[in-house]
């Protein structure tokens, strides 16, 4: 999210990649996330392109610990 400051470098912080929907229900899913998103960043030329490159990404500190499900 924007301001965040977490990258995928930052140790010991969960990030993922928004995944590209390749039907209607993930579609939708992405759309809510796009939404999301940029109802606290500024879409500016930097972000357009990283969603046109299929480069973006948020960090577990923008989810609740019950919404993260972890697998082993």
């Amino acid at each position: 999210m924007f301001g965040c400051g977490t990258s995928r470098r930052t140790e010991g912080v969960g990030t993922w990649k928004l995944p590209k929907a390749k039907d209607e229900e993930p579609k939708k899913w992405r759309e809510d996330w796009f939404g999301e998103i940029t109802r606290t960043r500024e879409v500016d030329r930097d972000f357009k392109r990283q969603v046109e490159n299929d480069k973006v990404f948020t960090c577990e500190k923008h989810f609740h610990p019950e919404d993260i499900e972890t697998c082993k």
